[in-house]
């Protein structure tokens, strides 16, 4: 395990011993490694704890065990404290970065974010004036005017991803929090309702709205007048107020604080016991279990693997690879002015965005529409190909893809959410009229597909499949 400050690399001072990388029930000789950065320089401080006496004199509490989601790596967490990172030692991936005030600010940056986000509800966003006319948006415009097109799915994709999710996440943590703060609701219903806040955090999409809706305001200013309106400023401090609260929020500190409340049973922790070790996909905890048991903090199913990844996957690898030929082939919009009317595909729309100019802005385009898709299918196809082959090279590269494309796969939104933009204000008639055609919901198809793709497949079965 590997502990290191904010910021700096990933110190690969020490190796686990073969036999004690999965099951430490049957060798608990885990060797830890402890990195500090001093304000001065960087001084590296290694403590070696293989002896089986000490890691068992130790007496490790139940939630000082993590399983890496990346690897499958079972790693006991060295002694932390505030700003510090541990890190799986295998693949790197972040097991718990330890935040020095994970209640409070997170607290005031969500009230803050409730305050931005009831007013962006309720308030217009966008208003336009061409020829003689008038048009206002509100954020529920958008989804409505898609599904008064026949894409009514489109509409519920924006709606759900610009007001549905980004309240729940909100209301989510608040809970928790201010729960826990205050004791007025029992635990067992906070760890049920905290479960969910990791699962909903991608699809909370206000920041990926705002930069469809400057794609939008691109081609709204060559048509029409723009006025901007105050629900754009309170979408601005949400997305803040978001990013600052994800930034401050410690889960693994709430769940601690959970567990407090309601200690887990000791018979249940890592210990060598009937059953296989099993590490929580909702809350991070590592217990003897059999699959199909429930997780004895979060109370949901344990599972050693996600269940049939890898056919889950290709299905809909398979299915967005079928959708990415019609949604870059047909077009998106159509846009008729004086009369003038003419179809636009995706890279139609780039290419414009070139033409008046807008190099930075038709690149991010063309990177978040066509680059990242293909990526994530390519990536994807590899990934899936190597694990079905049992092949052990590049472990370390493809579990770094995975992570990219986890990351990444959301931003591909920025088209979606910047035709509903258009089609919610342009609705002039013969003098000015957007409206929606087949290429956005196959594209948007293509996106949601690629996401749900990447979620299903599951980076350990290829670390599995190499041992």
């Amino acid at each position: 395990m590997f502990e290191r400050p904010p910021g700096s690399r990933s110190f690969w001072g020490a190796f686990f011993q073969k036999g004690a990388s999965f099951f430490p029930a049957a060798n608990p000789h885990l060797n830890r490694t402890l990195r500090d950065q001093s304000k001065h320089g960087n001084r590296s401080e290694t403590q070696n704890l293989a002896q089986a006496d000490i890691a068992v004199a130790a007496g490790p509490e139940p939630h000082d065990w993590r399983e890496c989601a990346h690897c499958g790596l079972v790693s006991l967490l060295p002694p932390m404290r505030p700003e510090l990172v541990a890190d799986c030692p295998r693949c790197a991936h972040t097991l718990w970065r330890m935040r020095a005030n994970p209640f409070e600010f997170p607290i005031a940056c969500g009230l803050a974010g409730l305050l931005f986000y009831l007013y962006a509800i309720i308030a217009p966003f966008l208003e336009i004036s061409a020829y003689g006319r008038y048009s206002l948006a509100r954020l529920e415009t958008g989804p409505a005017q898609l599904a008064q097109e026949g894409f009514t799915w489109v509409g519920i994709l924006v709606a759900a991803a610009t007001l549905i999710f980004p309240g729940l996440k909100l209301g989510l943590m608040l809970v928790t929090l201010i729960g826990l703060r205050l004791k007025l609701l029992p635990v067992r219903l906070l760890k049920l309702l905290f479960r969910w806040y990791r699962p909903i955090s991608p699809w909370a999409m206000i920041d990926v709205y705002l930069l469809g809706f400057l794609v939008a305001y691109t081609r709204l200013a060559a048509i029409a007048s723009v006025h901007l309106d105050t629900a754009l400023f309170s979408l601005i401090g949400l997305m803040i107020s978001m990013a600052a609260a994800d930034a401050a929020l410690d889960p693994e500190a709430v769940w601690r604080a959970l567990d407090r409340r309601e200690p887990v049973n000791p018979a249940r922790a890592p210990a060598p016991a009937s059953g296989m070790l099993i590490g929580c996909h909702g809350c991070g905890f590592v217990a003897f279990a059999e699959p199909g048991e429930d997780c004895p903090r979060c109370h949901a199913v344990l599972r050693p693997r996600k269940r049939r990844s890898v056919a889950r996957s290709w299905a809909l690898v398979l299915a967005a690879i079928a959708l990415y030929i019609p949604a870059n082939i047909y077009p998106v919009l159509i846009i008729t002015q004086l009369a003038n009317t003419q179809n636009y595909t995706i890279m139609g729309g780039i290419v414009e965005l070139a033409d008046y100019g807008l190099w930075p802005l038709a690149a991010l385009v063309f990177l978040a529409s066509i680059t990242i898709p293909l990526m994530k299918l390519l990536i994807l196809a590899y990934m899936l190909t190597t694990t079905q082959l049992g092949s052990g090279r590049h472990l370390i590269g493809r579990t770094r893809a995975f992570r990219l494309i986890d990351f990444i796969g959301r931003w591909s939104m920025i088209d979606v959410f910047m035709i509903s933009i258009l089609v919610a204000l342009v609705q002039f008639g013969q003098f000015a009229n957007i409206r929606t055609d087949i290429g956005a919901p196959c594209f948007a198809a293509v996106v949601v597909l690629t996401i749900f793709a990447v979620d299903f497949f599951d980076p350990r079965l290829m670390w599995d499949a190499a041992a």
